[in-house]
Formats: structure tokens, C-alpha cells, sequence
């Protein structure tokens, strides 16, 4: 395994997967994906078969750590590729720490940065006009 792994996880509950309450609030690594798999797109399939399941379930027992459990399941973006670290614990269990969360913090901060940008650029154009023509738009 290396440091980081793209994977499909899944959070651990203990009424469907039969685990230890103590891991409860872990990330249970389903499926590590081969870059060939990522090319090919093969992974799609199991994606969409795991938000069919959850999405036709009905709702079962809460979860003991996680109140919003069930909304978290509901949601799309939970149905997508880990960027992961994966470990393994004790019982033989694949669990993840999630490192995607950094991916999306970076992309947000350069969405933002751009957006400073061109609103400078934006200033700067309509301050151009006003020196050539003496009024603002």
C-alpha cells in the first residue's frame, strides 16, 4: 500500500458491518483502485451500485457516534473517490483517513484567489476609461 491510494470507502456501522463500536467513526476502505481501473472507469459500476442501496433502504437504526448518518449517506458527493491514506488495523480491516478534504480546501483557495484576480483586473479597466473618457460607466 502506498502512503496514498485513490479507494471507495464507506463509514463503518456496526449494525450492518458487525464491527467493534470502538470503530464506529472510521472510514471502512471497500475498494482500493488500480490506476488502470481509474482509466477504464470500472469503478463507476460499484459506485453506482452502492448509492442505489443506500438510496431504495429504508432507514435503519441510528448510528451511535454519527446523528447525521443517514444524511450524510443521502448526499451525492459521499459516492465518489477517496484520495485515502489506508491502515490496517488489528481484526484485519481496511480503514482510511480521508485526505481528499485538503484537495478541496486547495481548490477553494485557488477559485478565490482567481476570483481576487479578476475583479483587480476588472478595477483597473473601468479606472483606464474613466482616465479616457472622464466618467465611469
Amino acid at each position: 500500500m502506498a502512503s496514498n491510494d485513490l479507494a471507495i470507502c464507506e463509514l463503518i456501522h456496526p449494525h450492518f458491518k458487525g464491527t467493534d463500536i470502538e470503530n464506529s467513526g472510521h472510514y471502512l476502505v471497500l475498494w482500493f483502485i488500480s490506476y488502470d481501473e481509474f482509466i477504464s472507469q470500472k469503478f463507476q459500476k460499484i459506485l453506482d451500485t452502492m448509492r442505489e442501496y443506500y438510496w431504495t433502504r429504508e432507514i435503519s437504526p441510528p448510528h451511535p457516534f454519527i446523528r447525521s448518518y443517514w444524511n450524510i449517506l443521502s448526499k451525492k458527493k459521499y459516492y465518489t473517490l477517496q484520495i485515502v491514506e489506508g491502515l490496517e488495523l488489528s481484526s484485519g480491516e481496511n480503514v482510511a483517513i480521508l485526505k481528499t478534504c485538503w484537495l478541496r480546501i486547495f481548490q477553494r483557495k485557488c477559485r478565490n484567489i482567481l476570483k481576487e484576480r479578476k475583479e483587480a483586473l476588472q478595477k483597473r479597466k473601468e479606472l483606464s476609461y474613466r482616465e479616457i473618457h472622464g466618467r465611469w460607466r
